[in-house]
C-alpha cells in the first residue's frame, strides 16, 4: 500500500516524463509546412529521391517534388480545416449536453461536480485530438526520406511516433484523472451518497466520449465515403502504381486525404484509457474500506500504478523495435513486431504482480445496507489472478485474430483466391468466417468475465480490465506502423520515387497491415469489459439484486437490440450518400474533373470540399446521438431503471457481437485485396483483383474495417444510463 503523497509524486512524475518525452520530440521534428521555408527545404529533400535512370523527361526531376510537397500541403490544410470543423460542433454538443440532458439527468448535488469533470475531458479531448491529426501528417512527410536510407529507419520512425503519441495520450488523461478525483472528491466530502462521487467523476470520461465522437465518427464515415468512391475510381486500374496523370489533381488529393482520417483507431484507444482510469473511482465507492479511507488517493490510484509500471517497461521494449536483423524487409518487419508483443506479454505478467503491493490485501466490497445486492471480501491476490487471466485472454485473441485475417496465412488467402471461381464468392466467404469466428471472442470473454467475477465480484472485472489492456501503448504504435506505412507506399507512387524506396515500402507494409487488427481486438474487448463494469456499477446504485423479466424490462431490452442497429444503419447510410455525391452528383465538388485548375482546386479543396462532406457526416453522427440519448432517457423515465439497465444490457450484447464478427469480416476483405493486389502473380487476372477490391469497398463501409464499429455509441449509452440512473430509480 501506498500514502496519498506518494501516490501523488509517482502519478505525476511518470505521467510529465511520459508528455514530455513525447514533446521533445514533436518540438524537435518539422511535423508540418507552415512556413515556405518549411515547403521548400522539402522539396530539396524530395528531389533526391528519384533514380536518375528513371527519370524520362528532363523536368520530372524539378517539377514532381513541388508537386507533391504541394500535395502534401494541401492535405495539412484541409486534416486543419476539418479539426475546426470537428471543434466547433463539439463546442456546440458539449454546451447543449451539459445545459439540457446533464442539468436534467443528474442527481442532486453533483451537477457543478459533473460539469467540471465534463469540460475537462472535453478539453483533453481538443488537445489530443490535434496532436493525432498533427503526428499523422508530420510522419507521412517524411516516410519516404526515411526509406530511402533503410528498413530500420521507416520502422523506428513510423512506430515510435506511434509509440511515444500514445505514451503521451496516456500520460495526459491519467494525469488530469488525478486532478478531477481529488477535486470530485472533496467536492463529496459531505454527501452522504456515495455514488454521487462515482456519478460526478463519469463527466470526465463522458467528456471526452462528447467531444471525441466527432472526431472519431465524424471524420471515420467522412473518410470512408470518400475512399471508396476514390477506390472506385482509382484502385479499379489493375494496380495503385499505375497512377499517372489522367486522374485528377483532386482525386489524388481525395484519396490520400480520405485514408488518413478513415482510419481512427487511436481514438477507440484514447476511449479505452480514459475509461480505465475512470473506472477505479466509480466502481469502488461500493467499497466502504475505499470510499471513506483516510488514504483513498493511494488506495484508488494503486491499480493505476501497475498500469503506469506497464507503460515503462513497454518504454524500454519501444527501444529494442529494430534489434532482430534481417536483410528481407517483410521478415525483418513482422519478426520485430512480433518480438516487440511477445516481450510486452511477458512484462506485463510481470508487472501485475506488483498490485499485491499497491492494494490492500483484503477489503470489503458491497453496501453494507443493501446485502443482498453483493458484500464479500476481496484479496489483491484474487485481483492479480483476474489481471493474468486478462493478460492471457488478450494474447489468445491477438493470435487467434491474426490467424483469421492475416493474408500470410490460408484463411484470408482463400477468400482472394475463390474470386477465380465466380464474384461475391469472396464477400459470402467473409461473412461465414466473421458470423462463425465470432464465437471463439464471445465465449473467452465471457468465460473471463465469468471467472474474474466469481473470484472478486465487480473488482475482478476490474482486475480483468487492468490486464486486458496492459499492452496497449506498443499496440497503438504497431497499428501506426501498419496504417502510415501503406499511406506512405501510396505518395511513393504517387510522386514516382525511386524504384528502391517503394519496394522497400511495399514490403513493409505487406507485413505491417497484418498486425493492426491487433489494437483493434484489444479495444473491442477493452470496451466491452468498461460497459459491464458501468453496468453493474448502475445495478449497484439501483439497489436492484436481479432484473425480473417483466414487460417492461421485455420493452427495454427490445429497444437495447434496436438501437444497436439503428446506429449502426445510420453510420452506413452516410458513408454510402458521401460515396454516392462524391461520383455522380453535379452539384457537388467534382472529384473526376481530369484537369482542373491546380491553385482553385487547392482553395476550393482545402476550405469546401473535406469540411463540407465532414459537416455533412457530423450532422448524421448528431442524430445518432440523440437517438441513443432520447431511447435511454424514454425507457428509463416511463418503465423505470429495471428497463434502462435491460436497455443498455442488450444494447452491449448486440453491439458485442458487431464489433466481433465486423473485425473479422471486414479485416479479411481488406487483407484478401492486399494479398491480391500486391502479389505479382494475382495482378495479371485483373477480374479477380476487381471482385477483390469490391469486397474491400464493402468491408470499408458495411464493416469498418480500418476500424471497430459503434464503440462510441455504446458507451455512451452505457454512461447516460449510469448517470440517470437516481431519476430512473422507480418500477412498474
Amino acid at each position: 500500500m501506498f500514502t496519498d503523497l506518494s501516490v501523488y509524486l509517482v502519478v505525476s512524475i511518470f505521467c510529465v516524463l511520459a508528455i514530455a518525452l513525447f514533446l521533445l520530440g514533436f518540438l524537435g521534428t518539422n511535423f508540418s509546412i507552415k512556413q515556405e521555408e518549411d515547403y521548400q527545404n522539402l522539396i530539396l529533400d524530395y528531389g533526391n529521391l528519384y533514380d536518375e535512370q528513371e527519370i524520362d523527361e528532363q523536368n520530372w526531376k524539378q517539377e514532381l517534388p513541388a508537386y507533391i510537397a504541394t500535395y502534401l500541403q494541401t492535405i495539412e490544410i484541409s486534416y486543419k480545416e476539418l479539426y475546426l470543423n470537428q471543434l466547433i460542433i463539439t463546442i456546440i454538443t458539449s454546451a447543449g449536453f451539459l445545459l439540457i440532458i446533464a442539468s436534467w439527468l443528474t442527481p442532486s448535488g453533483t451537477f457543478w461536480g459533473f460539469f467540471i469533470s465534463f469540460l475537462w475531458g472535453t478539453i483533453i479531448t481538443c488537445i489530443i485530438a490535434y496532436l493525432i491529426i498533427a503526428v499523422k501528417i508530420g510522419t507521412l512527410l517524411k516516410i519516404p526520406i526515411k526509406a530511402s536510407i533503410g528498413k530500420e529507419d521507416v520502422l523506428k520512425w513510423i512506430y515510435g511516433n506511434g509509440f511515444f503519441s500514445a505514451l503521451f495520450i496516456g500520460g495526459v488523461i491519467t494525469l488530469n484523472s488525478l486532478f478531477i478525483v481529488l477535486i470530485m472528491k472533496a467536492m463529496s466530502v459531505h454527501s452522504t451518497k456515495p455514488e454521487n462521487y462515482a456519478i460526478m467523476v463519469s463527466g470526465f470520461p463522458l467528456g471526452m466520449l462528447i467531444s471525441g465522437i466527432y472526431f472519431r465518427e465524424g471524420m471515420s464515415v467522412t473518410g470512408r465515403g470518400i475512399q471508396a468512391a476514390c477506390d472506385l475510381m482509382i484502385k479499379k486500374e489493375q494496380y495503385f502504381g499505375d497512377i499517372g496523370n489522367n486522374l485528377s489533381y483532386t482525386t489524388k488529393i481525395a484519396a490520400g486525404m480520405s485514408s488518413l482520417i478513415a482510419e481512427v483507431n487511436f481514438f477507440d484507444s484514447m476511449l479505452v484509457i480514459s475509461l480505465f482510469v475512470s473506472m477505479p473511482s466509480i466502481v469502488l465507492v461500493n467499497s466502504v474500506d475505499y470510499h471513506y479511507s483516510d488514504n483513498f488517493i493511494g488506495k484508488i490510484f494503486g491499480i493505476q500504478l501497475v498500469f503506469i509500471l506497464s507503460w515503462v517497461g513497454q518504454l524500454l521494449i519501444s527501444f529494442l523495435s529494430h534489434i532482430l536483423k534481417n536483410d528481407d524487409a517483410v521478415a525483418f518487419t513482422a519478426n520485430n513486431v512480433r518480438c516487440q508483443i511477445l516481450m510486452s506479454i511477458f512484462l506485463s505478467l510481470c508487472f501485475v504482480i506488483f498490485s499485491l503491493l499497491s492494494m490492500p490485501k483484503e477489503f470489503e466490497f458491497g453496501d453494507k445496507d443493501h446485502t443482498q445486492i453483493y458484500r464479500e471480501k476481496v484479496l489483491s491476490r484474487d485481483f492479480m489472478g483476474c489481471g493474468f487471466i486478462g493478460i492471457v485472454v488478450s494474447a489468445i485473441l491477438i493470435i487467434y485474430y491474426e490467424y483469421l485475417t492475416s493474408h500470410g496465412y490460408s484463411v484470408a488467402q482463400k477468400v482472394a483466391l475463390v474470386s477465380y471461381k465466380a464474384p461475391t464468392l469472396n464477400i459470402i466467404q467473409a461473412y461465414s468466417i466473421g458470423n462463425i469466428g465470432q464465437i471463439v471472442p464471445a465465449l473467452l470473454i465471457a468465460l473471463s468475465l465469468f471467472i474474474s467475477y466469481k473470484l472478486a465480484s465487480l473488482v475482478g472485472i476490474l482486475g480483468l480490465f487492468l490486464g486486458y489492456i496492459l499492452n496497449i501503448y506498443i499496440l497503438m504504435g504497431i497499428a501506426m506502423l501498419g496504417v502510415l506505412s501503406g499511406d506512405g507506399l501510396k505518395l511513393s507512387f504517387l510522386a514516382q520515387f525511386a524504384n528502391n524506396i517503394k519496394d522497400r515500402l511495399h514490403s513493409i507494409t505487406w507485413a505491417a497491415k497484418n498486425y493492426i487488427v491487433w489494437l483493434k481486438i484489444t479495444n473491442a474487448g477493452a470496451l466491452i469489459i468498461a460497459a459491464i463494469l458501468i453496468i453493474g456499477t448502475a445495478i449497484f446504485f439501483s439497489k436492484t439484486f436481479i432484473l425480473l423479466l417483466n414487460g417492461y424490462n421485455l420493452f427495454g431490452f427490445l429497444i437495447g437490440f434496436g438501437l444497436a442497429y439503428y446506429n449502426k444503419g445510420l453510420t452506413i447510410f452516410i458513408v454510402k450518400t458521401i460515396c454516392e455525391e462524391a461520383l455522380y452528383d453535379e452539384k457537388s465538388f467534382q472529384l473526376r474533373k481530369n484537369k482542373p485548375d491546380e491553385e482553385v482546386a487547392l482553395e476550393n479543396f482545402s476550405y469546401t470540399y473535406f469540411p463540407l462532406k465532414n459537416r455533412q457526416g457530423n450532422y448524421y453522427v448528431l442524430v445518432n446521438l440523440l437517438s441513443c440519448t432520447l431511447a435511454v432517457l424514454f425507457t428509463g423515465i416511463i418503465f423505470g431503471h429495471g428497463a434502462s439497465i435491460s436497455l443498455a444490457i442488450s444494447n452491449l450484447f448486440i453491439n458485442a457481437i458487431m464489433m466481433f464478427q465486423s473485425i473479422l469480416t471486414g479485416t479479411v476483405l481488406k487483407n484478401a485485396f492486399i494479398y491480391n493486389s500486391y502479389d505479382q502473380q494475382q495482378q495479371e487476372t485483373s477480374q479477380v483483383l476487381s471482385v477483390n477490391l469490391y469486397g474491400d469497398i464493402q468491408g470499408q463501409t458495411i464493416e469498418e474495417s480500418q476500424n471497430i464499429q459503434n464503440p462510441y455509441y455504446m458507451i455512451y449509452t452505457m454512461l447516460i444510463t449510469l448517470v440517470g440512473i437516481e431519476l430512473f430509480k422507480h418500477d412498474y
